[in-house]
């Protein structure tokens, strides 16, 4: 039975989250692909007011892998905040396998029926994606934190950055656990159906 989104309380935070993280994208994380001489100046001027505000060296002088972190966002970060955004939305079913598994009681064949209840999930095709995609931001954040606990700058500045880092971070925590206990259950499901049909 399909759900609405806002009864399935952590899909709306990841579809609050994607819907949030795609305008980031453009307006602040993909800048540095964009071609000088049509970078509009307003988001010059937002890059300014970043850099003033937080001190985020990534965007004055970035270590020489952060750029393959920006392409990571272009190429995977976007078309997946995209396509999640319209999976979440049209997802919500509750997934339901029903097997027929077959007992022996005193010498009788008994047949009977088992249900299992998995988590709500939209598709397989959800946390078939999300959960790397939960891997490849934390991953991607912890190495950003780890680098600004070095920088040259005071620790105030180092703590506003986490509040502006960590959330990223909690996210993809939560979103990894999530998404690979959605896969364990439908994997777990799967292989319990096949193994039922076999002792038929």
């Amino acid at each position: 039975m399909a759900s609405s989104i806002v009864d399935r309380k952590l899909d709306l935070l990841y579809l609050i989250y994607f819907c949030l993280h795609i305008p980031v994208l453009f307006l602040m994380d993909l800048q540095s692909l964009y071609p000088a001489s049509l970078t509009p100046s307003f988001l010059t001027a937002i890059k300014n007011y970043h850099i003033a505000n937080y001190n985020d060296l990534f965007f004055v002088s970035p270590p020489i892998y952060f750029n393959l972190f920006v392409w990571l966002e272009c190429l995977i970060h976007l078309p997946v905040s995209f396509w999640a955004i319209g999976g979440l939305l049209r997802g919500g079913c509750y997934g339901w396998v029903w097997w027929e598994c077959r007992k022996r009681e005193k010498g009788k064949e008994k047949a009977g029926m088992l249900r299992t209840k998995l988590l709500p999930y939209d598709s397989p095709r959800i946390p078939l994606i999300l959960l790397p995609y939960a891997l490849e931001t934390f991953l991607t954040t912890l190495v950003c934190m780890h680098e600004y606990v070095y920088w040259p700058i005071p620790r105030y500045q180092k703590v506003d950055l986490t509040k502006l880092y960590g959330p990223y971070i909690l996210l993809s925590i939560v979103m990894g656990i999530d998404m690979f206990i959605r896969l364990w259950h439908i994997v777990s499901a799967s292989t319990a159906a096949k193994k039922g049909k076999k002792n038929i």
